[in-house]
């Protein structure tokens, strides 16, 4: 067996089916260049390739091992499990140094922009040592499933918060004269999971106390409330469903959206709200998920009344100045999740998707709605402007958008976005391909009227969409009247009482921080003796993990949780760390673990206080 069956027959073994894939794309590769084969005067084999009129080395030709041993020793210690990307295989040392010289187990992940240059690479090396040693992955353009999409999880998988600061990237010498296009693509894809990442972590670290509060504020609603599956008894199947949001072409074609009324379920967006009743035309219902969502977009008198999308933790604000109909999906709230299930309505959730246009889409779907029309939704600067106008200002303004990232649209080739835009983009295509996949049937129609393209969407005139979808009338407020708030008497009495005692978890949360708390003095102390008895040292560990999964699954801790978004993860960074001894690494634990409880403490203590403030017997008698 020579060395490409059995690296072949390696990766299989690691990647079902890869080897069967390597040889379709082998079977149908077009080749593009032309590799050669040189020995460098250190007597390693190297390519040189030639493409068009560019020829060239992907290694010295007089040294070739010695940088790929200098570039390895510049990475200095590198974390069990932190994440190592490479761009290219065709100069195998630097893969060869990184995975012979790291004796802790890493993540390696090979970025190959050409499938003749991988198909050299099997040809050269045998992996399979460096596979059993290392996780090491291999995306490679031209095999089936190793696209953009698919190499994004990967990253997401891979790539977390936590190990930004432990992981490191090379881009082999002369890919990026070869493949410049592509490898522009490869580091947009990880500039974009490296952001999110940092995003996500700052929104929770800046959001984290807004949470909560908000979710303190919001949960009594819940007693008086409905859940989104209930609308699966009353809206008819066989309308459309309409997400009105509000982009700059909602001012084209929103006189249009007076002959869907009656005939079709239409949801609106916060910010659509007053371009809406201003223009006569009142939505069937609104929503309204974001945390600091300022209430002076919604605070009109006919919205008000108007039913509303929500989640428990948007602005309380606006929760407080509506006195209509509030339909709530599942959250994973387990202090609310408790309220849900007395409910005996089937549990439902809402894939979010970044917007909460995105969030009604996903609602109209999995209620059942076979049609979706989008009107509003630009996710660009339509003439230069990001919203419609009488959202945030009466006339928005233009900006210069000559600078901003362009994607295709709808009806002109390219228009301006911004990132987080593309985000949502990225979402609808990847949500919309789902739907359709599962559900046979499924149509979204695109009636904008300008913005960004959307895949798997039929784009159509408002005017047109109407005509053709909204046929049957419908009384959608009559069909919502039917329904009965998703707690019966005694249910209500009950989630009464429960928020009620919400003030008694905290303090069990305490007494347990301060059990584990205690735990981790043990572990500290058993650290200082020069000889460790590795017993004792074990039995800790296990008794601290038995304590903190009991904390963990306490409702209340959850909450608290929440709000030490900076603690977790300087905990949850201990498992890329090592310590010089078993000694200092429990004495390292002990200390986080002290700090850490000592805080969860402290926080207890201040939401039995608020609980008690906002769970009282007056507060929650607002809702009678």
């Amino acid at each position: 067996m020579g060395i490409y069956e059995k690296n072949l027959k390696t990766l299989a073994k690691y990647y079902p089916e890869m080897d069967v894939m390597i040889k379709e794309a082998k079977d149908n590769l077009q080749p593009d260049l032309e590799i050669l084969e040189e020995v460098s005067c250190d007597g390693e084999v190297i390519l040189k390739i030639k493409r068009g009129d560019r020829i060239c080395y992907l290694n010295g030709r007089r040294n070739a091992k010695e940088p790929a041993q200098v570039w390895v020793k510049t990475l200095g210690e590198l974390q069990r499990n932190a994440p190592v990307f490479i761009v290219g295989v065709g100069n195998p040392s630097y893969l060869r140094e990184l995975v012979e010289q790291t004796e802790k187990r890493i993540a390696i992940i090979v970025y190959e922009p050409s499938l003749q240059i991988f198909l050299k690479f099997l040809e050269m090396v045998d992996i399979e040592s460096w596979m059993e040693k290392h996780l090491l992955v291999f995306w490679v353009e031209g095999i089936r499933d190793m696209d953009a999409e698919h190499v994004k999880g990967i990253f997401q998988t891979l790539f977390s918060y936590e190990t930004l600061n432990f992981s490191r990237s090379l881009i082999l010498p002369n890919y990026d004269v070869l493949f410049t296009e592509k490898i522009v693509d490869y580091m947009r894809i990880r500039r974009d999971i490296v952001l999110n990442e940092v995003l996500q972590f700052n929104t929770k670290e800046i959001f984290s106390h807004i949470m909560v509060r908000n979710l303190f504020s919001n949960v009594k609603y819940l007693c008086d409330g409905y859940k989104t599956t209930q609308l699966v008894e009353v809206i008819p199947r066989d309308i459309p469903g309409i997400v009105v949001a509000a982009g700059p072409s909602l001012n084209k074609n929103i006189q249009e959206l007076k002959h869907a009324k009656g005939k079709a379920f239409i949801i609106a967006v916060d910010t659509a709200m007053k371009p809406l009743l201003d223009a006569g035309i009142e939505p069937d219902m609104f929503a309204v998920i974001d945390a600091m969502k300022p209430l002076e977009l919604v605070k009109i008198e006919k919205a008000r009344s108007i039913p509303l999308l929500t989640m428990l933790n948007a602005a309380p604000e606006v929760l407080d100045y509506h006195t209509g109909m509030k339909f709530f999906f599942n959250q994973g709230y387990e202090f609310a999740e408790k309220i849900f299930r007395k409910s005996k309505w089937k549990e439902g959730e809402v894939s979010c998707g970044g917007s909460v246009a995105t969030s009604v889409f996903s609602l109209l779907y999995k209620i059942g709605i076979n049609t979706i029309i989008l009107v509003g939704q630009d996710l660009a600067y339509t003439d230069n402007k990001s919203h419609a106008d009488g959202t945030f200002h009466e006339v928005m303004e233009q900006v210069d958008t000559s600078k901003f990232r362009m994607v295709e649209g709808n009806y002109e080739k390219e228009v301006p976005t911004r990132s987080d835009f593309k985000v949502f983009i990225d979402w609808y295509n990847m949500y919309i391909e789902g739907c359709k996949n599962y559900r046979e049937g499924f149509r979204v129609i695109n009636a904008t009227e300008g913005g960004a393209k959307i895949n798997n969407t039929e784009v159509m005139a408002l005017k047109d969409a109407i005509e053709k979808e909204c046929t049957k009338e419908v009384d959608i407020q009559a069909c919502l009247r039917q329904l009965p708030p998703m707690l019966d008497e005694e249910g209500r009495t009950w989630a009464v009482e429960h928020l009620q005692s919400m003030p008694k978890e905290f303090v069990g949360v305490s007494k347990e921080a301060n059990k584990i708390k205690k735990q981790y003095l043990k572990l500290d102390k058993i650290c200082d003796k020069k000889k460790i008895d590795n017993k004792e040292y074990l039995h800790i560990l296990k008794e601290l993990e038995k304590h903190i999964q009991l904390l963990e699954q306490n409702e209340a801790y959850q909450l608290i949780e929440i709000t030490m978004n900076s603690a977790k993860s300087i905990l949850r960074n201990e498992q890329f760390l090592s310590e010089e001894s078993v000694q200092e690494e429990g004495k390292e634990i002990a200390r986080k673990g002290i700090l850490y409880m000592e805080n969860v403490v402290k926080m207890a203590d201040v939401f039995k206080e608020y609980a008690q403030e906002v769970f009282s017997e007056e507060a929650l008698a607002v809702q009678d």
